[in-house]
């Protein structure tokens, strides 16, 4: 009842509001119109708005200016830092590879040639290493139409070494016998010459009769240090003695001595080298050759300083060698001795040039080891190596191919060479005649090796002799080819061949001239010839392996000295064990 109540006041409120406001309007006065005329488009347009601040700003007209003068006084912090010690860098190598006591190699081959070879080493040691060698190749020799021509080769070696803290002391033992027959004649050549040759030819040329044995024996030892500095003095010093005798009651015996004394040098203040060494070499030697014939004592002393230096790219020394050698006169030689080297492009191309010089003694054991074949009653000079001017250029193709070609200029007083000795009956020894050479040579050699499975080596040598006495450099091929290859199949088979390409030389004989007396004649003993031989090892463990080799492969009647052939096709084989 309220609620209506209500709601009839209000709505009567509102009509008495409503009829006020509609007689008020009505009492006004009319409005007053004009007229406008718009002569343009309408172009509406709203004004900027700018919208308060939310954050009053207080703008300060007052500005005060302040000097300030302050000083920093400086305090000195005293600080330490200790050191702490470290452990060395260690450098964790590639495993060693594993080491056996014993090598034993063993074989035989055509000819009845029977082989065998052993080496006994110590395996790792900080204090010590020694080591055995023992060898032996034979064989019956069967030259058809020469008297026996069977060789032995034996040698026993034992070695050892003892290293110290800073110093390695060596020493060793060698002896070796090689017997070899003097079968360089035949019968048909005296038949019309002597017939009481002829007829005995048998009985002279039996096998004990031609027999020629060598016995060798040698010590040495051997002091150093090892000094990892070289600003400090190295040393190397060695002491030899060897003993030679043959069936023939000719002996040999040498002592030798050789120091080598090096350092290298404090850097050059001037700034013209980078790098100075200073290396000195003392030798003396001395000779006492006794034969049927003769008995001969000689000894050279010799004196070698040198100075060597880098700098950048180029490299240089410079020196002397100084001799004086003792016979049956004495005389003192000094030869000058230079070198340099430059490099052109950095592991590609290398040119060098050196000058050098000296004097060697010729002696029984050196001459017998490159041709077994002598008559042992020898007379014995001084090699004077006056001069030698050479050159080349050096480097690598690639990674895997270098080179070296060089050439040579010697002039060389007392050159041996081997000549037939006609004063023996069967004319089947030889002996060394001397000459004064001038020597030039060429020489370019190419290397290649492609890890371990491929390696290439090539040489050839071009010899012009020039003489002063001799007609011909005997027994000296002018031309020279050696190429040696050697192929490993997954280190499980090894494949090697050696060729050797020689032009021609010549041996000395004697012709009748027109006034009855003998004059020295050049005989030919081989065209252009080459020599092949091949081998193959096949490794069944890394402990055991199987070869063969083949030998003058072209079944050619070679000679080596004049009425000396060699054995023609031949093979030997065999098995090598590593324990």
């Amino acid at each position: 009842m309220q609620k209506v109540f209500k709601t009839i006041i209000l709505f009567s409120a509102f009509l008495i509001t409503v009829i006020f406001f509609a007689n008020h309007v009505k009492a006004q006065e009319p409005l007053d119109f004009e007229e406008i005329k718009v002569i343009a488009p309408y172009e509406p347009a709203i004004s900027d708005a700018f919208k308060i601040a939310d954050s009053p700003v207080i703008e300060d007209t007052l500005q005060i200016s302040r000097d300030l003068d302050y000083y920093i006084a400086p305090v000195k912090l005293e600080t330490s830092f200790d050191v702490l010690p470290i452990d060395a860098a260690r450098m964790r190598g590639e495993p060693l590879s594993k080491l056996y006591r014993a090598y034993i190699k063993g074989g035989f081959g055509t000819h009845s040639t029977p082989y065998g070879e052993a080496f006994f080493n110590s395996l790792r040691s900080n204090n010590y290493a020694y080591g055995l060698r023992l060898k032996h190749l034979s064989s019956a020799g069967n030259v058809k139409d020469f008297p026996h021509s069977g060789y032995s080769d034996n040698l026993a070696e034992i070695s050892g070494r003892r290293f110290f803290r800073d110093h390695i002391l060596d020493a060793g033992l060698d002896y070796e016998r090689n017997v070899v027959h003097f079968y360089g004649t035949k019968k048909d050549d005296f038949f019309n010459d002597d017939n009481d040759i002829y007829k005995n030819f048998d009985k002279l040329t039996t096998k004990d009769s031609i027999r020629q044995r060598y016995h060798y024996f040698s010590a040495n030892t051997g002091f150093r240090n090892n000094t990892l500095d070289s600003l400090k003095l190295s040393y190397d010093l060695d002491l030899d003695y060897h003993f030679l005798k043959d069936d023939y009651d000719a002996t040999q015996q040498k002592i030798g001595f050789s120091g080598t004394f090096q350092r290298q040098l404090p850097p050059d203040p001037m700034g013209f080298a980078e790098d100075q060494h200073f290396k000195l070499n003392l030798y003396a030697d001395y000779y006492d050759n006794k034969s049927p014939l003769n008995s001969v004592t000689s000894s050279i002393f010799g004196i070698k300083p040198r100075l060597s230096s880098n700098y950048k790219d180029f490299k240089f020394y410079l020196g002397f060698n100084a001799a004086l050698k003792s016979d049956s006169i004495t005389y003192f030689r000094i030869h000058p001795e230079a070198g340099s080297e430059v490099n052109l492009i950095d592991g590609a191309l290398a040119a060098y040039a050196y000058l050098a010089g000296g004097i060697e003694r010729h002696n029984l054991y050196d001459l017998y080891r490159e041709n077994p074949f002598l008559n042992s009653a020898l007379e014995y000079r001084f090699r004077n190596m006056k001069s030698e001017i050479g050159g080349g250029f050096k480097g690598s193709i690639s990674s895997y191919v270098s080179y070296d070609l060089s050439v040579r200029n010697s002039t060389i007083e007392n050159y041996a060479f081997f000549v037939t000795d006609t004063s023996t009956v069967l004319n089947n020894k030889m002996t060394v005649i001397y000459d004064d050479v001038r020597l030039f040579n060429f020489r370019a050699e190419i290397f290649s090796q492609i890890a371990e499975r491929l390696n290439v080596r090539f040489a050839s040598n071009y010899y012009q002799f020039t003489l002063d006495n001799e007609i011909a450099a005997w027994h000296i091929p002018t031309t020279r080819l050696d190429l040696s290859v050697k192929y490993n199949i997954q280190d499980k088979i090894i494949l090697t061949a050696a060729a050797f390409a020689r032009n021609s030389w010549y041996g000395r004989v004697f012709e009748e001239n027109d006034e009855g007396g003998l004059q020295p004649e050049k005989k030919e003993i081989h065209g252009f010839h080459v020599d092949i031989n091949l081998g193959i090892e096949y490794r069944y463990t890394k402990l055991l392996s199987v070869f063969l080799n083949f030998n003058n492969v072209q079944n050619q009647p070679l000679e080596r000295w004049m009425n000396y052939p060699s054995q023609r096709f031949n093979f030997l084989g065999g098995i090598t064990y590593s324990f």
